[in-house]
């Protein structure tokens, strides 16, 4: 498995953002309000993710006590935070294409002042998300220098 490169998340950022905008764009009228709580579980995961990742690094690099990771373990956090970073790229995009198309129309729009900042605090959410599943994907990393 290769590390997730910039590229790829930085592409996954704006190709998601710009078919956000173009959503909203297009059917905002018909939606309904964006979830109060959506953020609440991005960020969750990045809390659990941060926490898997440290023990993981300190249990691949060695430094902690007690019995060390299963190798499977180790491969079933990497699958983790592979598939957290394309989700959190993927949604980071869509919610800042939500807030950049709902920014301007705050004022003229009664629900976009409220779906601004659930857009606002779900984009953050899911940056968290991105950071703390590329930092378990870099846990995952074999230290240089051991053969098993």
């Amino acid at each position: 498995m290769r590390p997730t490169s910039w590229k790829v998340v930085a592409a996954c950022v704006l190709g998601a953002g710009v078919l956000g905008w173009l959503i909203l764009a297009a059917v905002y009228a018909d939606l309904v309000k964006l979830p109060t709580y959506a953020a609440v579980t991005a960020g969750l995961m990045a809390v659990f993710e941060l926490v898997l990742a440290r023990v993981v690094f300190q249990k691949v690099q060695g430094g902690s006590r007690g019995k060390p990771m299963h190798p499977l373990q180790v491969a079933r956090a990497a699958a983790l935070a592979k598939a957290s970073t394309a989700a959190g790229a993927l949604l980071l995009g869509l919610y800042g294409g939500f807030a950049v198309w709902l920014l301007p129309k705050r004022s003229s729009l009664a629900a976009a002042q409220d779906d601004v900042v659930v857009a606002g605090l779900c984009a953050g959410a899911c940056l968290v998300l991105l950071v703390a599943a590329l930092l378990l994907e870099r846990a995952c990393r074999t230290p240089p220098g051991t053969d098993d």
